[in-house]
């Protein structure tokens, strides 16, 4: 037998049947034994066993037995025929929304990714449909998300590969000249190539956990300091200015080699994106228990649309203009999962055409014996 919903009816039956026939069994004892001290009332004390009794029964007795076993057979079988529908009810409701999720299952398995199973109810089996939906939606969103992912890995790798391949093609013709100029613009190419393959990979560790920050208690102020001393020849280069607004922060709780990799991003992408004569400033603050570091700029600004994205694979606001800059679109993915590794978080706000601000939120731990340079 492989339907569910016949094992589980026969269950419930099974189980109906055994009550049902103890109590009349309890009854029909019951009854045999108040009758038998009725006839004892009636001086029928020589009685020991139910044939005896019987025996010695006149009309009126036998006929109120029998009329009494026949009763009790017919509750017996109207007891037994409720329980077999109740049963069957019981059972349908337990067994059905298991059929439907077993459908969906095999929907999800064949590869139609909006299968969903609609249950209302708020026991196990409700919980279990909302399980399953909840699932089904994660992989969907996931399914698009590598779509989207495998999509711009192999749009970013076609323009370098065609780039090289078509000057390398026209060196061996001897129509390009392989001078200082062309051997460099191919390095480019390749030094491109090769940051995205190890920002592709950092990616990848990250999410599958198999980086693991090694947490201490650090000095943000020096962090701080060391990535603006070191991007401002950056900044000057593009006529930019970058300032530092800070007062003496408390220690933090993090991986400082990971908190200085997202502060470089966030700096470098804040002066890509600004033009000459605008402004890039770095502060720090504590809130709510929390270190809020902010890189804020005066550039071009996102719009709400694409803030949403943002911090999505290959996710460009600009394209053309960051095809420009050499940016691979990938750098702050990886400052949302450096930041999270941590425990911590990473937000934007921003006005199109006024600029953008991204903090970044990190835990705060105050150590005593930690001596923070000024």
């Amino acid at each position: 037998m492989r339907s569910l919903l016949a094992k589980v009816t026969i269950i419930f039956f099974t189980t109906t049947t055994a009550v049902v026939v103890g109590l009349m069994l309890v009854v029909n004892f019951q009854v045999s034994s108040h009758f038998s001290r009725y006839l004892n009332m009636h001086e029928m004390h020589g009685m020991r066993n139910h044939g005896e009794m019987m025996s010695m029964m006149g009309g009126p007795e036998i006929q109120f037995i029998s009329s009494l076993q026949h009763s009790l057979l017919f509750v017996v079988g109207a007891m037994l025929l409720i329980g077999l529908i109740v049963s069957y009810y019981l059972a349908r409701s337990i067994t059905i929304p298991m059929i439907e999720l077993n459908k969906a299952v095999n929907d999800v398995a064949a590869g139609n990714l909006d299968a969903s199973v609609i249950v209302n109810r708020q026991d196990e089996v409700g919980q279990l449909a909302m399980a399953f939906n909840a699932m089904t939606a994660k992989l969907k969103s996931n399914t698009i998300l590598r779509q989207r992912f495998l999509a711009g890995v192999a749009h970013e790798l076609r323009t370098p590969l065609t780039i090289l391949k078509a000057n390398l093609e026209g060196i061996g013709d001897g129509i390009i000249e392989a001078d200082k100029e062309q051997i460099d613009s191919l390095t480019e190419e390749v030094d491109r190539l090769t940051k995205m393959v190890n920002d592709l990979r950092d990616l990848s560790l990250l999410e599958t956990g198999q980086i693991h920050p090694e947490c201490t208690t650090f000095d943000i102020n020096s962090i701080l300091r060391q990535v603006v001393s070191k991007m401002k020849s950056v900044a000057e280069e593009k006529g930019l200015a970058l300032n530092l607004e800070t007062n003496k922060m408390p220690p933090l709780w993090g991986d400082a080699a990971m908190v200085n990799q997202i502060l470089y991003n966030l700096v470098i992408n804040a002066i890509r994106y600004t033009s000459a004569g605008g402004k890039v400033t770095v502060t720090a603050i504590e809130e709510a228990g929390m270190a809020k570091i902010s890189v804020i700029d005066t550039g071009i600004g996102i719009s709400a649309e694409d803030q949403e994205h943002i911090f999505d694979y290959f996710y460009r606001v600009d394209p053309a203009r960051t095809k420009k800059s050499g940016g691979t679109g990938l750098g702050l993915a990886i400052v949302k999962q450096l930041a999270l590794a941590q425990g911590g978080q990473i937000h934007v706000t921003s006005t199109l055409g006024h600029g953008s601000s991204f903090s970044l939120l990190l835990p705060l731990k105050i150590h005593e014996n930690l001596t923070v340079s000024p």
